[in-house]
């Protein structure tokens, strides 16, 4: 199968993980760069994720004011991570294992070159099906000889 830097969302959506960096400035930020993930940057590396679902359970279900709640206290770490040239098969054995929905992608030196999704993975599978359904449908009129 394919290489994770083939199907892979190049924009992964980041913020830097200063003092101040609260929920608020997250969710901000998943708006403005219309992503659902947003990966914490602590010294220059990817530290944690911050999904949508972190936000709701961790501040909105808990009524409290995002401006009042620390991007750190809310993000998953450590991080689960793929390489860019590691099979999309490997990525998805380590998104079921792990029971998540998307991976930061990391290039060889540590630095983040995007994120991979299940969404990314299935929308793979459907042009493979549909490629190989379009291939084999030329044989029908063979095969009814």
């Amino acid at each position: 199968m394919s290489a994770v830097s083939e199907i892979m969302s190049k924009g992964a959506v980041a913020v830097d993980l200063e003092p101040g960096t609260s929920a608020l400035d997250v969710a901000s930020a998943m708006v403005r760069g219309r992503a659902g993930a947003i990966i914490a940057i602590k010294s220059g590396r990817p530290a944690g994720i911050i999904t949508e679902r972190d936000l709701l359970k961790k501040v909105a279900a808990k009524n409290i004011k995002p401006d009042q709640v620390r991007a750190e206290d809310i993000m998953s770490s450590p991080l689960v991570t793929v390489k860019a040239y590691d099979s999309v098969d490997t990525a998805a054995g380590l998104m079921a294992r792990n029971r998540i929905k998307r991976l930061p992608v990391l290039e060889d030196d540590g630095s983040l070159a995007g994120m991979l999704s299940a969404t990314d993975i299935a929308k793979r599978l459907a042009k493979i099906l549909a490629d190989d359904q379009s291939r084999y449908s030329s044989l029908r009129p063979a095969l009814e000889l």
